[in-house]
């Protein structure tokens, strides 16, 4: 399900699996890859705070597991 946010605070990394890597800082926008494998992690020393909006189908779940 497609989504896009911006981080309030603190750092996050997302990588594909092809290997890619986007590196996110506070007051970054994002528009989260869809349709491929992916996963996001907080390598920085504060948690990550994102606002985030999805757009879906009612019932349809806005992630799923590899």
């Amino acid at each position: 399900m497609i989504n896009a946010g911006v981080m309030l605070k603190g750092q996050l990394t997302e990588v594909t699996e092809a290997g890619k890597r986007l590196h996110l800082k506070a007051g970054d926008s994002i528009v989260e890859v869809v349709n491929t494998w992916h996963y996001g992690k907080n390598e920085g020393d504060e948690p990550a705070e994102l606002i985030v909006f999805y757009a879906g189908v009612k019932g349809t779940p806005i992630s799923v597991l590899k």
